[in-house]
């Protein structure tokens, strides 16, 4: 190469190293979402912890739910388990459940029991739930009088507030009073994911009315170690002391998680065994005992679930006993305040090393040292990871690769070498791929040109698509399967969707979203269906949306129709919800998600939140039963109820309290609150909405028939 060309090469390679330095400064989530996935990757590469034979989970499990009932339990039988633990002298009890007012309960004696089996234990630990997000207005909230008494006390200097603020909460989910004062402690359980829906950081205090109340993990931690409120100091914006260990924190007071593992990483004991005694007392002596919901058999929706550096569904109850674990043994994870300026030194350092020494070197020799400095800068972030620091590599890492394919550039000729050129570039194409996978949409995926990204959901993204074979336009719904599930999930569930994907690909019917195809493309699952123009059902779900009546009755019509010819080929949808029916621009019913209905829901929540799933689910579904036709269409009922008025049929302020509405409550009838709606209609309702699928509509085409005599007999006049 000519010394014109390196000179130049130079150029281009300090021109690139400054792009990325200022990328480096750019606060866009993206790079929040990439830096995240390479920290999940360093923890993985370090491997599983031994967490500390201190710790023990009761789960409520499967065998607790075969042996006890399902869940909920009655409060008595969570009495008769603390009693027993406290039997065996445990030194504290955590129960991450929260035990908020029952309808009906205000007359039942078990609140009082449970209340009485706390006080007696002494040492039982509580969890509360808040709603994020400013008061609105000049709305005055205050926490109850026997929270406050948990709330944090201690500041370095409470005005760096205004510089550093925390999460705020303008709504509180408390246990009932029964209950929490005899509680040695209360800690909030709130989980603040990140972008990509993992959930790395703990917010180890939250602002309400005016006070800061600590994690429920914290609480856990404090009374193991005999500390009390006053042992707790916040040095507002950089970290938290518990006694003698600094937990360090980012500027919002949220600490990063170190995670020892994935599922039972910390011993497991099933809360059956423990109340039929099997569990002897040297087991659960001078422990921390976590109690919690683990069961796979409760339905989806109810199980406290998140998605983790380890695991795509970890339970609530493991992640509190390994944060509380690395805390207790001081195995923290930090970024010390110097670390950003360290990051940033190293990134215009290597760029500088390289664009001076790889214009100077052969091709096999720039390939070569852009290898060997990768491997550099991934020890340098797994050997800081063992060391309790986490660096963020991420633009060194794309820096590399772009100096290689700068150089590689400046390297080509023409004939032959253009060629060699191509296949290299192609190959580390794929390495700079999935390190800005999040930055943008892939050009294609199996066959089919991307044209644009449509939205994303809990499974993945969706994309708008064009066949080039036929010139047809598709919607492309994309799976990633290794990051849904645990790895001995995937093939049993992989061959599962393809095979119903196929079943429901047969599905021809004028008012469901046709399934042309199903593939796999580098690892990403997919399914391309007909594109539809238009808009989902939930955009008409707010009072100030709704559609004209005769409308929405026309639209549960269709989409009965479609239901009735999809039962009659034995498949039962199992979502249907507004965000599943589509509404053309000829003003038609779709159903789409057939193909995927029967996968296991991979959105996670936490205890107290509620996702718009379950809300539709019938009282067979919810409760984990078997399914078929009739589920769908009490689906559909609810959202035909929807709707009519704006409001939900079911509603809870926890997922524990909307099962029970779905199982066991009433609905208010339409007419009662919109008075423009027939009479018929409600009595159409309360059949939809029966709680025994025999009373319900037996079939879609039943239902369909029905409503088209509403239509005749009321609207039509």
């Amino acid at each position: 190469m000519g010394e014109v060309k390196k000179r130049a090469e130079i150029i281009w390679g300090i021109g690139l190293t400054f792009f990325m330095a200022l990328l480096f400064f750019l606060p866009l989530r993206t790079w929040d979402t990439v830096h995240g996935k390479l920290y999940d990757l360093s923890l993985r590469i370090r491997g599983t912890l031994k967490p500390p034979p201190e710790i023990v989970i009761v789960a409520i499990d499967d065998s607790s739910m075969n042996q006890v009932g399902r869940w909920p339990w009655p409060r008595s039988k969570i009495a008769e388990l603390i009693t027993k633990i406290a039997e065996r002298e445990a030194k504290v009890i955590a129960v991450d459940v929260i035990f908020l007012p029952l309808p009906g309960s205000e007359a039942s004696p078990e609140n009082r029991i449970l209340g009485e089996a706390t006080q007696r234990a002494g040492n039982v630990i509580y969890p509360f739930y808040f709603t994020l997000g400013r008061p609105e207005g000049d709305k005055k909230v205050e926490a109850p009088s026997y929270i406050t008494p948990y709330s944090l006390i201690l500041f370095d200097d409470p005005y760096k507030f205004s510089d550093f603020p925390p999460f705020t909460a303008q709504e509180i989910f408390a246990p009932i009073p029964e209950v929490a004062q005899g509680a040695k402690a209360l800690g909030h359980i709130n989980v603040i994911p990140d972008p990509d829906g993992k959930v790395r950081w703990d917010p180890l205090f939250i602002e309400y009315a005016g006070h800061y109340y600590p994690s429920f993990s914290l609480q856990i931690a404090a009374a193991y170690l005999g500390l009390s409120r006053g042992d707790i100091a916040v040095k507002v914006g950089q970290s938290l002391r518990l006694g003698k260990i600094i937990l360090p924190t980012n500027a919002q007071g949220m600490m990063l998680i170190n995670y020892y593992g994935s599922y039972q990483t910390v011993p497991h004991y099933s809360a059956a065994e423990v109340l039929a005694g099997k569990v002897t007392k040297e087991v659960l002596k001078d422990k921390i005992v976590i109690v919690g919901v683990t069961a796979a058999g409760t339905a989806a929706g109810v199980q406290d679930l998140m998605a983790t550096p380890f695991s795509p569904k970890l339970s609530g109850v493991e992640k509190h006993a390994q944060e509380v674990a690395s805390i207790i043994q001081n195995r923290l994870i930090s970024r010390p305040v110097w670390l950003s300026f360290a990051e940033f030194i190293l990134l215009i350092v290597m760029g500088i090393f390289l664009s001076i020494f790889l214009p100077r070197s052969r091709r096999i020799g720039a390939l070569l040292i852009s290898g060997l400095t990768i491997v550099i800068i991934g020890g340098i972030m797994v050997g800081a990871i063992y060391q309790g620091v986490w660096v963020k590599v991420f633009f060194p890492l794309v820096l590399i690769v772009g100096q290689y394919l700068l150089s590689v550039g400046f390297k080509s000729k023409v004939g032959e070498e253009v060629k060699e050129v191509k296949e290299e570039e192609k190959k580390y194409k794929a390495v700079e791929e999935d390190l800005l996978e999040a930055a943008g949409s892939p050009k294609k995926i199996g066959r089919y040109e991307i044209l644009g990204e449509l939205g994303k959901g809990a499974m993945g993204v969706v994309y708008k698509g064009r066949d080039p074979i036929i010139g047809r336009l598709v919607a492309i719904k994309t799976i990633r399967f290794d990051r849904l599930y645990e790895a001995e999930e995937i093939e049993g569930l992989k061959e599962r969707f393809f095979i119903e994907a196929q079943a429901a690909g047969k599905l021809i019917h004028p008012h469901i979203v046709t399934i042309f195809d199903v593939g796999e493309d580098r690892g990403l699952s997919f399914m391309a269906m007909e594109f539809v123009e238009g808009e989902p059902l939930s955009k008409f779900t707010s009072k100030e949306r709704l559609l004209p009546l005769e409308k929405v009755v026309k639209l549960i019509i269709e989409s009965a129709e479609a239901l009735n010819f999809a039962h009659s080929q034995g498949i039962v949808h199992r979502d249907i919800k507004p965000a599943n029916i589509m509404l053309t621009p000829q003003g038609q019913a779709k159903v789409m998600d057939f193909g995927i209905a029967k996968l296991p829901s991979s959105t996670l929540t936490q205890t107290g939140s509620i996702l718009g799933t379950p809300a539709y689910m019938s009282p067979e579904q919810i409760s984990g039963r078997e399914l078929d036709g009739r589920s769908d269409l009490f689906s559909l009922g609810c959202v035909f109820y929807e709707l009519l008025i704006g409001l939900r049929p079911f509603k809870g302020e926890n997922l524990s309290a909307l099962s029970y509405q779905i199982t066991q409550g009433t609905p208010a009838l339409p007419s009662e609150l919109n008075p423009q709606i027939p009479p018929l209609i409600d009595v159409f309702i309360l059949k939809a909405l029966a709680k025994s699928p025999q009373q319900r509509f037996q079939s879609g085409g039943e239902m369909a028939s029905a409503l088209r005599e509403v239509l005749r007999n009321t609207l039509d006049r």
